[in-house]
Parts: structure tokens; C-alpha cells; sequence
């Protein structure tokens, strides 16, 4: 009886656990789904980037507006800005040129975003 027992004992042991092909198909699926992960966070931070450097250029032209309505002509500087309340996000160069007494063109750059930089024209009023 003993023999019997040793030998029911041994095939459980060999069903106990994970053959190796069965550990290699698992490892190779959980790659393919960091693969595609990892490209999904990637899209979505360069829109997160770019939603940013958006929010910046329509925030910038409310307070080129209020300055406007202060001091009666637009500040070519983004300091002056400061001044009126306007707060930009860290990492995003804003860039102001003033074309006419009555026109000006916002420029806002950061890296990594879809498009290295958006751009507001006040004479449309749209952001490209």
C-alpha cells in the first residue's frame, strides 16, 4: 500500500504548479498590454500638454483685454500681465506681439505637446 501511496503522491506533485510554456504565454500578454498602455499614456499627456498651453492662450487674452481696459493699450510683455491677475502654467512660454494699436498675437510653447507651440490672434480671436 505504501508503493501505491508514493506514487499518487509524486503525480500530484507534478500537477501542483505552472509548466513553463504556461508562464511564458502569461509573461508575453501582460508585455503586449504594458506595450499598448505605455502608447495610451503617452497620446494622452501630449493632449494634457496641449490642453494647457491652450487654457494659458485664452486666459492670456481675458487679461490682455482687462489691461486693455485699464491702461488703454496692450502690454507687450507677459509681466505686465502679472499685474491683472493672470497666472500661467509652469513650463509654458508664453510670447505676446502686439502687431497694431489694436491687434496682437498670443504664442504659447511647451515641449513634448502634439504641436510645439498654439497661437491666439486677436483679430479672429482664434487659437491655430
Amino acid at each position: 500500500m505504501s508503493i501505491h501511496r508514493s506514487i499518487a503522491r509524486s503525480a500530484h506533485a507534478r500537477n501542483a504548479g505552472f509548466t513553463l510554456l504556461e508562464l511564458l504565454v502569461v509573461i508575453a500578454v501582460l508585455g503586449i498590454l504594458a506595450a499598448i498602455a505605455i502608447q495610451n499614456l503617452a497620446t494622452h499627456r501630449a493632449r494634457a500638454i496641449d490642453a494647457s498651453m491652450r487654457s494659458d492662450l485664452r486666459n492670456a487674452a481675458m487679461a490682455m483685454e482687462s489691461y486693455y481696459g485699464e491702461f488703454l493699450a496692450y502690454p507687450s510683455t507677459d509681466t505686465a500681465l502679472l499685474l491683472i491677475g493672470y497666472r500661467k502654467t509652469n513650463l509654458v512660454t508664453l510670447t505676446i506681439a502686439v502687431t497694431t494699436p489694436s491687434t496682437y498675437t498670443l504664442t504659447a510653447a511647451r515641449p513634448s505637446g502634439s504641436k510645439p507651440s498654439f497661437s491666439f490672434d486677436s483679430s479672429t480671436g482664434l487659437i491655430n
